[in-house]
């Protein structure tokens, strides 16, 4: 009976996804202060949105992995945007799973014909 019931676990992930089903978005995250070890993040991808940037990147899950600060040079060509993460206080025991994330960086200029560039790399 077990075996039955494992086999038809594992069938039902292997079924793929019809089209009418979407994949979800990142996850909208904020910058939560005061994390432990932050780290240059490198992101995927940044888009011009509004008087900002949209960045999203591959993360872990939260507390263990949380976005801690975020700086933004702007000059007259670019604009330089690094991601920080760390991990709360007291986080617990961590899961390695990897999550899509997003956040709004507000900008002094709109984007206008700069180059966005990754300042974790």
């Amino acid at each position: 009976m077990r075996l039955l019931v494992v086999a038809a676990a594992v069938a039902a992930l292997l079924v793929p996804a019809t089209p009418t089903q979407a994949a979800p978005g990142p996850k909208v995250v904020k910058v939560q202060k005061g994390a432990l070890s932050p780290k240059k993040v490198r992101w995927l991808s940044a888009k011009p949105h509004m008087r900002g940037v949209r960045v999203v990147w591959w993360s872990g899950v939260e507390p263990c992995t949380v976005l801690t600060r975020v700086t933004v040079k702007e000059t007259r060509k670019t604009v330089r945007i690094t991601l920080y993460e760390g991990s709360v206080k007291d986080a617990g025991m961590c899961v390695a799973m990897a999550i899509k994330k997003a956040t709004y960086v507000r900008l002094k200029n709109p984007v206008g014909k700069r180059v966005i560039l990754d300042g974790a790399r």
